[in-house]
């Protein structure tokens, strides 16, 4: 799908008071925590498909149905993509940790071969693979403990939306995990937060691969 990103005039941007109020603060970012149900893509998962691509891709198409997650500040202003795209941390084959981009994509075969041809490119050259090719939702995962909930702080440098999570638990024959969202306030209030938790709970129960 074409990428494109145009610049937004604030006079006709109907975000524009929030956008002046939030962008001015130091420290603009949110961040809510809510329990969601990934027994579908647990499943998914022991046929052979990456957890972590599974989340990514589900985080990215529920950030492609809600307009406000297209818009995305910068340096020198406000940004409107067509598309979302989403980023995680692959380890190279030095031990290091880098960030890794990944494309929109419609369905999840031709994201799935994106999200390998990325990791395999940051794990072989020990680097990272940024683009700007659409609006940010970043991840990271640390899998090791059920946490409860994530803080990460946004500044003006660093901007992107941020989904974090642990390990997931088995709760009888439902699978919770544990997921956190630092929104970029400039940009984002509650109510869309809440939208992108039931849009991605939506995307969870549905993703067919």
């Amino acid at each position: 799908m074409e990428d494109y990103k145009q610049k937004v005039d604030l006079k006709t941007f109907e975000g524009a008071p929030m956008y002046t109020r939030y962008i001015k603060f130091d420290q603009p970012g949110v961040c809510v925590t809510g329990e969601l149900d990934v027994t579908h893509i647990y499943k998914l998962k022991k046929k052979g498909y990456g957890f972590n691509a599974l989340m990514c891709y589900a985080i990215m198409c529920a950030g492609q149905n809600i307009k406000e997650f297209h818009y995305q500040p910068k340096e020198d202003g406000l940004y409107f993509y067509k598309n979302v795209k989403v980023n995680s941390v692959v380890e190279g084959n030095d031990k290091q940790l880098y960030f890794a981009d990944y494309k929109y994509a419609d369905n999840f075969k031709d994201f799935f071969k994106e999200y390998k041809r990325v990791n395999e490119y940051c794990q072989k050259n020990n680097c990272s693979f940024i683009e700007d090719t659409g609006a940010m939702l970043s991840t990271s995962a640390v899998i090791n403990f059920p946490f409860e909930s994530f803080s990460l702080g946004i500044t003006k440098d660093f901007t992107d939306h941020y989904f974090m999570w642990g390990k997931f638990i088995k709760k009888g024959f439902k699978v919770k995990l544990k997921v956190s969202l630092r929104f970029h306030h400039a940009t984002i209030d509650g109510q869309r937060a809440g939208l992108l938790f039931n849009e991605l709970q939506k995307q969870l129960n549905t993703l067919k691969v």
